[in-house]
């Protein structure tokens, strides 16, 4: 990536960053969690949380660091699948859509066992030691990898392999899609703890009353596109279950601090299905 790109998409993020800083000042200004008490100590917001009927584990408090970070979608991945062996692949928009001539036995119970071995091997799929499986995002018919990136992973339907199964627990078909070049856009910044993340979703009424906390991550999302480039940026991803349903629904934080509000920036853009981070 030469310098003047590197230029053009420091620009055009941290334009996108004030806007959305400065819409979020006046959305601000009406929430409710504005007016609770800054006397009031993590741990009794926790026993509020749990009084209206919240469930979850423990929660850390460690901090942590991340960045904003970028990466290209190029064809890289269409001149590796003439390396793909026992399969028909297609690379149609950055992806590719293979079909194995013999469908691939895996684990019953674990098929993420017999995968890890099976990545490894370039003639499987493209830059398998580039993912790491995603329990979290995973069902019973489709395993899911995401890519690896600094220090964290990436939550984008830009950046993993989704396994499909079928009844047999045999892999007949799979999507992939990379990101080459990845790079840090900006030095480290401080983010805040997963329990911390909870605090501020349940006080700007993200997590209704009633509902159980499935699953917390923290990774990049994207945040905007530069073609050929993406600009991603660290994110708690928070899973939230209302007791009666067996769906969830997603909700995401961005936990960098905003030393002009004192308090992290809030993402509403809100993932109401599973689909905007593995579709």
């Amino acid at each position: 990536m030469n310098f003047k790109r590197i230029e053009l998409i420091f620009l055009v993020t941290f334009i996108a960053i004030d806007i959305f800083l400065f819409g979020m000042f006046r959305q601000n200004m009406n929430m409710q969690a504005e007016n609770v008490s800054q006397d009031n100590t993590n741990s009794t917001i926790i026993k509020e949380m749990r009084n209206d009927q919240i469930k979850f584990g423990n929660l850390s408090t460690k901090q942590g660091n991340a960045y904003y970070i970028s990466g290209a979608q190029t064809d890289d991945l269409r001149s590796i699948t003439s390396q793909l062996g026992n399969q028909t692949p297609h690379y149609v928009d950055n992806e590719i859509q293979s079909e194995f001539k013999q469908p691939v036995d895996v684990d019953a119970d674990n098929p993420n066992k017999t995968i890890d071995k099976l990545i490894k091997d370039p003639s499987f799929v493209a830059s398998g030691t580039d993912y790491e499986y995603s329990k979290d995002l995973s069902t019973d018919q489709t395993v899911v990898y995401v890519q690896k990136a600094i220090n964290h992973n990436i939550y984008s339907s830009e950046a993993q392999i989704k396994f499909f199964l079928n009844t047999d627990h045999q892999i007949v078909n799979y999507t992939q899609t990379h990101l080459n070049d990845v790079t840090i856009l900006r030095e480290k910044a401080e983010t805040i703890s997963e329990q911390r993340a909870l605090i501020w979703l349940y006080q700007y009424n993200e997590i209704p009353n009633n509902t159980q906390i499935v699953w917390t991550k923290l990774g990049y999302t994207k945040l905007i596109t530069v073609a050929p480039d993406i600009v991603f940026i660290p994110t708690w991803i928070v899973a939230v279950k209302l007791r009666i349903h067996h769906k969830f629904s997603l909700r995401r934080l961005t936990p960098l601090r905003v030393e002009l509000f004192e308090k992290p920036m809030l993402n509403y853009k809100m993932a109401n299905q599973m689909a905007e981070l593995v579709n």
